[in-house]
């Protein structure tokens, strides 16, 4: 390797993973089989054969063979698990077809199924610990110019200085109708270098690896014409979108015939993940009706006892797609307003009663949602519904507010167990609010419910904001 501005290694990088991979999945089979079996035999070897082909191929689909030179291990974690969790039930369903399991030790595989991804995260730590410290020198890094200079570029290029371990060595900003120092961080500046003719000729010198094109969308004729000259040389390039489509996108690529597209907006629970998120809400909202089937009576007869009025009442809210649906809770309160005339609760609010006010700090008025769940209107884990009168009064006054109805409402949701609960009487908290369930819709997946949901009881006994 040379030092200065090298080309990417993410091809030879590449190689290296599948083949550390294949290696460590049949070494801690070895190691394993040491520990406790003692004895190989053609079993053995078979089944990690088998295994190294499966994770190969459940590694293509979960996209574990990225370049990862710009995002943190953690990102890595994900995939790399589903792809063993998916090498685990293949060779299950492979044994059992061709009744192989009996010559293997349960407790041999356990080992070796609890290990092995241990180890393959370990390696990529060590290669990103040694890959770092290269790059510390000056090997394997790569030049950087950010093409603008507004509050967008600012935070990329305060992005690209705060990760020096992915060798991204930014050199300035290009604009042609600025000029001077743009930014400033820990007692180092970078200017702008020139306007369009000096990036041109930064690019065919190979002064440059990566222009970062940061300039606003709408300016179509002007990226087009910087593409095209960019285009006559080998720099790799990156549009960066607006924030204000940054926010809600979800950037994957979708072919129509023959034409790419990148999907900004779409419903992230299609298909096979659909059949997936409705098998756990029957089994948990079942679960958990059984369980709390006793003290949900308990509190019914709690409401009775303590106010006038019945037990439940339901409450008009948006689902999935916007459609109306109703919502089951205990009442909490000594009226039931009609959605025209909700009022949200506010702390000491005099409508609560005592029985309620203990029963909307903990949570324990939405359990009626588990009939929800179980009808198919909501879901476990998703966006909170919101009273009727708040969707219509903050969906044209915040950006993608109307996104939360991508996917159907949940009992508890990303933005709960991150402490936005309670009353939202500020644009800005109900802003707030709508990233959580944003970020929620463009990145689901069933461990993210999982960890929602085990997340949810500390979240309820906090009890904070939830009048």
């Amino acid at each position: 390797m040379s030092q200065g501005l090298v080309r990417s290694y993410e091809s030879q990088l590449d190689t290296l993973y599948r083949f550390a991979d294949g290696v460590i999945i049949f070494a801690m089979l070895v190691f394993s089989v040491a520990v406790y079996a003692r004895t190989w035999s053609d079993q053995y070897t078979i089944t990690a054969i088998s295994a190294t082909i499966l994770f190969y191929f459940s590694a293509r689909l979960n996209k574990l063979y990225c370049s990862y030179r710009v995002s943190r291990l953690l990102d890595e974690f994900k995939p790399l698990m589903m792809s063993w969790a998916a090498t685990l039930a293949g060779l299950l369903v492979l044994g059992y077809s061709f009744k192989a399991t009996q010559d293997l030790s349960r407790v041999t595989l356990g080992i070796w199924a609890l290990s092995t991804p241990v180890m393959l995260l370990a390696w990529r730590r060590l290669l990103r610990q040694g890959l770092k410290a290269m790059r510390a020198k000056g090997y394997n890094t790569r030049s950087v110019v950010i093409l603008g200079v507004d509050e967008n570029a600012k935070r990329l290029a305060k992005n690209i200085i705060a990760m020096p371990w992915a060798g991204l060595v930014l050199k300035g900003f290009i604009s042609q109708d600025y000029t001077g120092e743009v930014l400033t961080e820990d007692g180092r500046s970078w200017s702008v270098l020139g306007g369009m003719d000096d990036l041109f000729s930064m690019t065919r010198q190979n002064e440059v690896d990566i222009v970062y094109i940061a300039i606003p969308m709408h300016e179509r004729a002007t990226i087009t014409a910087i593409l095209k000259e960019l285009g006559d040389s080998t720099v790799s390039i990156f549009m960066v979108p607006d924030f204000c489509t940054a926010e809600i996108m979800q950037g994957s690529w979708v072919t129509v015939g023959d034409m790419p597209t990148i999907s900004i907006i779409d419903n992230p629970i299609q298909g096979m993940d659909s059949w997936i998120k409705r098998l756990e809400d029957i089994v948990i909202s079942s679960i958990a009706l059984i369980v709390l089937a006793i003290p949900m009576a308990i509190i019914a007869l709690g409401i009775k006892l303590t106010s006038t009025g019945p037990a439940l009442y339901r409450q008009k809210r948006y689902g999935m797609r916007g459609n109306p649906i109703s919502v089951w809770k205990f009442r909490s309160m000594s009226v039931m307003e009609e959605d025209s005339e909700f009022v949200q609760a506010k702390a000491g609010d005099s409508r609560v009663t005592k029985f309620g006010a203990f029963l909307r700090r903990t949570s324990l008025d939405e359990l009626p949602q588990f009939f929800n769940v179980l009808g198919s209107s909501m879901s476990i884990v998703g966006p909170r519904p919101h009273a009727v009168s708040h969707n219509e009064q903050f969906r044209g006054k915040i950006n993608g507010y109307m996104l939360r109805h991508k996917v159907k409402p949940g009992i508890t949701g990303l933005a709960q167990v991150n402490g936005c609960r309670g009353e939202t009487d500020t644009e800005e908290k109900m802003a707030h609010r709508i990233r959580y369930d944003v970020d929620y819709i463009n990145n689901w997946s069933v461990w993210l419910d999982l960890a929602i949901i085990f997340k949810t009881p500390m979240a309820l006994i906090s009890g904070e904001n939830a009048y």
